[in-house]
């Protein structure tokens, strides 16, 4: 039977590439090191290591068994912290993961303040692809997650949080000559700025304001970070479909013009998951609460 000592040891001399600083690490003598890695050899009928000049590197099966023993040690460490932490108290971890849009936008800033009123919790965000996130909520790695529907997990609790609107956004000299009357074939010639040539939020909109998508765009500045598009349409190289959410708390939201209220689209419904029993912590259900605390906090441009 492996002992999770010896795993501990693995992975720190693997971090370490060397048996004496793990050893100064885990507070042990270089030969207890030595000793441990040679009985787990033993107990796999394999080596672990080998010498690479004045480092020592992880074999191909020792890396095997370091991916999943770093691994194995992280949930242990995180399960004892949860193990640890009263469920009525509002101390202990928080992991919460969401697309890199809306956390950067709008999650990020929320949960600054939150951690402002609560300095006992830690708190991890990972930002990151639908697919990696639900991966790593399926493994207990996130307490919670932030998805559109049509992303969601078949596991888990699901209440809906908001909707996501966007908006037609342009700079306020406004030299395109856009109103409330533009046309589809009128914004097709105007100079465009997209998230990806294929933008959906852009094609969204155009399907929703003219029951059509457009068949060619001017495309003028294509650059996937929403906070940049707002940079191009200020500069005057284009026009650009933004999220709500991203506006509200841009620092150019006064320097560009919109259409208003009539001009908004719905680009879907965003749900906020967890896995059942994680709301009877007490700082998983403040921070829900205090995440539905709006009504459609991803829809209002204040």
């Amino acid at each position: 039977m492996i002992e999770t000592s010896q795993l501990q040891t693995l992975v720190a001399v693997a971090k370490a590439s060397s048996f004496s600083k793990a050893a100064e690490e885990l507070s042990v003598t270089q030969s207890a090191i030595s000793q441990s890695i040679k009985n787990l050899e033993n107990k796999l009928e394999v080596s672990l290591f080998k010498r690479s000049g004045k480092k020592v590197v992880l074999t191909a099966e020792g890396e095997k068994l370091f991916m999943l023993a770093n691994d194995f040690l992280m949930q242990l460490d995180e399960t004892l912290d949860e193990i640890k932490y009263d469920k009525e108290s509002m101390s202990g971890k928080i992991r919460i993961g969401t697309l890199t849009g809306v956390g950067k936008s709008w999650l990020a800033p929320e949960l600054l303040e939150f951690g402002k009123r609560y300095p006992e919790i830690s708190m991890v965000i990972q930002m990151g692809f639908q697919e990696e996130l639900v991966k790593e909520f399926r493994n207990y790695r996130l307490d919670l997650l932030i998805l559109p529907e049509e992303a969601l997990p078949s596991l888990g609790e699901k209440i809906l949080l908001s909707e996501e609107k966007s908006t037609l956004v342009f700079a306020k000299s406004n030299e395109y000559k856009i109103d409330r009357n533009i046309t589809l074939e009128k914004l097709c010639a105007t100079p465009t700025v997209l998230f990806q040539p294929d933008d959906p939020l852009f094609f969204r909109w155009c399907r929703e304001k003219f029951g059509q998508f457009p068949k060619r765009l001017n495309a003028r500045y294509i650059i996937n970070s929403h906070g940049n598009m707002m940079q191009a349409v200020l500069a005057g190289l284009g026009v650009a479909v933004i999220p709500n959410h991203v506006l509200s708390r841009s620092v150019y939201r006064d320097k560009v013009a919109i259409l208003g209220k009539d001009f908004e689209v719905t680009n879907g419904r965003f749900y906020l998951v967890y896995n059942k029993g994680a709301e009877e912590l007490l700082r998983i259900k403040t921070l829900m609460d205090n995440l539905l605390r709006k009504p459609n906090p991803l829809a209002t441009f204040i």
